[in-house]
């Protein structure tokens, strides 16, 4: 593991793509992570920080002292403070979503509201390499592809704003966090919920990674995380290659089957996406891709928002209902 005081160097490696005058909001849940990444911030020379905090409706007074614990950290080094509040049991009931959905939702939108409101360009998380391994294992676990083994990214648009969310500590191990926060002397909260098998990740971080240490002989966290990263870049370029014909009105038919099986799936998918304003799934990639290769009859393929997929003419196209 490498020393606590080489963090900050590795960090300002990291932040070379981001202008420190501008105004940044960082989201602080009062946890370790989130109070190294505020400290490194605020060494790294960003004076227009909001301390971005938000109350999902759980944990009771646990989650007030959780508030009034950043509310102070942000008092303390002068930062502005912004706080939301959710219901996130209410809305996992309601949309039928697991808790942790309901919870990251609920933050998006506070974080979008939040850097609306202070004209803020960028978005500080921290989530760490820890947290990059425990997002590929979970989609490896469900069948993803690239997007999802790397869908934990450094730099990512956050929907409905201007803002792009940043993650800096991505390279950075949950062990050298603890370090450095321990040599720093930092102040933080801890969440007993972290504890708790109910949650997927807990279970993945407390007994897979583990269990998966013992078997290889040495920490996968590191690498796991820098085959995410590999494979975020290699998406992005991936999407470049068919952005052209993505944005297409309708596919040639003749074309579409004259590509490879990878081609056509990603082209599909692109293409859909973007003319149906949601994500698709695999399946609904090979049904439509099934319909482009076949000649027979049904024609249509219904698509999620009341549209339909159909083959007329040589050519695929999207209809409204």
């Amino acid at each position: 593991m490498k020393k606590a005081a080489e963090l900050l160097p590795r960090f300002l490696r990291r932040m070379e793509r981001v202008c420190p005058a501008q105004c940044a909001l960082v989201g602080l849940s009062g946890g370790i992570d989130s109070v190294v990444l505020f400290d490194l911030l605020q060494r790294a020379g960003f004076p227009r920080l909001v301390v971005a905090h938000f109350h999902h409706g759980l944990r009771g007074k646990a989650a007030d002292r959780d508030e009034k614990f950043v509310r102070q950290l942000a008092a303390t080094a002068g930062a502005r403070f912004a706080c939301g509040r959710g219901r996130a049991r209410t809305r996992a009931a309601k949309n039928k979503e697991s808790l942790e959905e309901a919870a990251r939702e609920l933050r998006r939108r506070f974080f979008a509201r939040a850097a609306a409101k202070h004209d803020a360009t960028t978005v500080f998380l921290a989530h760490h390499a820890g947290d990059a391994a425990e997002t590929l294992l979970f989609h490896l676990a469900r069948g993803a592809g690239r997007r999802g083994l790397s869908s934990l990214r450094g730099e990512v648009p956050l929907e409905n704003s201007g803002a792009t969310i940043v993650r800096p500590l991505l390279g950075f191990t949950r062990a050298e966090i603890t370090a450095y926060a321990r040599a720093r002397k930092l102040a933080w909260r801890e969440d007993t919920s972290n504890a708790s098998r109910k949650f997927t990740r807990n279970r993945l971080r407390r007994d897979v990674l583990p269990a998966l240490t013992q078997a290889m002989g040495f920490d996968p966290v590191p690498a796991l995380a820098r085959t995410a990263e590999i494979l975020a870049a290699e998406e992005e370029w991936i999407g470049s290659l068919v952005a052209p014909e993505a944005s297409l009105a309708q596919l040639e038919l003749r074309s579409l089957r004259s590509k490879t099986l990878a081609h056509q799936r990603r082209l599909l998918r692109s293409w859909l996406g973007a003319h149906t304003g949601t994500s698709v799934d695999f399946e609904t990639i090979e049904a439509a891709r099934q319909l482009a290769l076949s000649s027979g009859q049904p024609a249509k393929l219904n698509l999620p928002r009341g549209r339909h997929l159909r083959r007329r003419a040589g050519k695929l196209f999207v209809a409204q209902a």
